[in-house]
């Protein structure tokens, strides 16, 4: 199996995969209230369903560290930059079109409706402007996952500015963001609680996690290019991102030992948010250049075809298993199917399928036709990167 596929990191598609999985979990483990205890072993994966909101973070690590990739590679190897055209374009077909599509079909639907005709152009042009997460009124509205497309597209506005400074002093730019991240989770703390979870959603609460993404890349660039011979140890960069793993497991059963604090999970990301960043950060780097049998399990297929499928996934999974529940399907007969063990059995084996199947039917018949034919533009086309096989040097790639 390739480790670079068209131009993309497998070993952070898998981390991407794993990103869509845990969230998708949340989201089904909150609508079926299905145990994650494991039969015959006894084995609960409980603290893992009820923290799933944590792949949101990883997402925005992965963003970071893709976002930068290109970049540092360029500073560091005098290659040709990315154009601002290039990295807009590649961003708006990306994001916009599969998201203008969620949203008319969901208000098409029913999903979202409005009393009046100026709620619905105020709610709809702001998310069409990627402000909705500012306002309560409309921070969870039409599809509530989609509070972090405004987190996301705000730092997409200010990348460039920010990549100028970060290639410059990485390290040092990357506490400032830590600094700006914990500052505004403290301001958070201490100031009206009413909208405490929406604060918690804007962007500077998440800077630290693009921060720590696009150390990362900076890193992997630095290591692979500059010291060769570190990156040949590749047992002790296995170990990292192992630890990094047992961190994040540590991370998250600390998470779900919390569940009890009020409020919860806020209280809990004001302290831990920058500790599950620089986890991600040593669970990333290490799997870079990790043995090849760690990273083809980290990239195996499942997570692979999960990453591929993952944005229009994450649009999706929540209003259809919603969808589901309301339209009764599987069918229950008790008050309350919560109280029903085969019908929370049975809606997660109904509810992920339907669910993967339309992100994949959306993801490959129309955001892939859609990305691919804005590849045939000259001018945003990024600048091939040769690529050595089967050395350290495989890894550098365009994003």
């Amino acid at each position: 199996m390739e480790l670079v596929r068209g131009g993309r990191v497998a070993t952070i598609d898998g981390l991407r995969g794993i990103a869509i999985l845990l969230v998708v979990w949340y989201h089904v483990w909150q609508v079926s209230w299905q145990s994650a205890v494991i039969p015959l072993v006894n084995v609960s994966l409980q603290p893992i369903a009820e923290t799933g909101f944590l792949g949101v973070d990883l997402f925005f690590f992965i963003s970071g560290f893709v976002l930068m990739l290109p970049y540092a590679h360029a500073h560091i190897t005098g290659a040709p930059r990315p154009s601002l055209r290039h990295f807009a374009s590649r961003r708006f077909l990306k994001i916009v079109p599969s998201y203008v599509l969620a949203i008319a079909v969901m208000i098409a639907v029913g999903a979202q409706t409005y009393a009046h005709l100026s709620d619905a152009v105020r709610d709809i042009g702001f998310h069409l402007l990627f402000i909705h997460n500012w306002f309560g009124l409309t921070n969870g509205s039409i599809d509530s996952v989609m509070w972090s497309l405004g987190a996301e597209v705000q730092f997409y506005v200010l990348f460039p500015l920010l990549v100028l400074v970060f290639v410059r002093a990485p390290v040092l730019t990357t506490a400032a963001l830590f600094a700006v991240g914990n500052a505004w989770r403290i301001w958070c703390m201490f100031s009206n609680h009413y909208f405490y979870a929406q604060k918690l959603e804007q962007l500077p609460a998440y800077v630290d996690f693009f921060a720590a993404g696009m150390l990362c890349a900076f890193a992997y660039v630095a290591i692979a290019t500059r010291r060769p011979q570190l990156a040949e140890r590749r047992w002790a960069f296995t170990a990292l991102s192992i630890a990094g793993f047992v961190a994040l497991w540590l991370i998250v059963a600390n998470c779900y030992d919390h569940r009890g604090d009020t409020p919860w999970p806020e209280t809990w990301k004001i302290e831990w948010r920058s500790v599950l960043a620089l986890a991600f950060l040593a669970t990333a780097l290490g799997s870079l250049f990790a043995v090849r049998a760690y990273q083809r399990v980290l990239a195996n297929p499942a997570l692979l075809f999960l990453a591929a499928i993952s944005y229009n996934l994450y649009l999706w999974h929540q209003p259809l298993a919603r969808m589901l529940l309301k339209l009764r399907f599987p069918p229950y007969w008790t008050e309350d199917p919560h109280f029903d063990p085969q019908w929370m059995f049975a809606f997660a084996f109904v509810a992920l399928p339907v669910a993967l199947g339309v992100a994949a039917l959306i993801t490959y018949g129309f955001e892939q036709p859609i990305l691919r034919l804005g590849r045939r533009r000259p001018a945003s086309r990024p600048t091939p990167v040769p690529i050595a096989p089967e050395t350290v040097a495989d890894h550098i790639v365009k994003a």
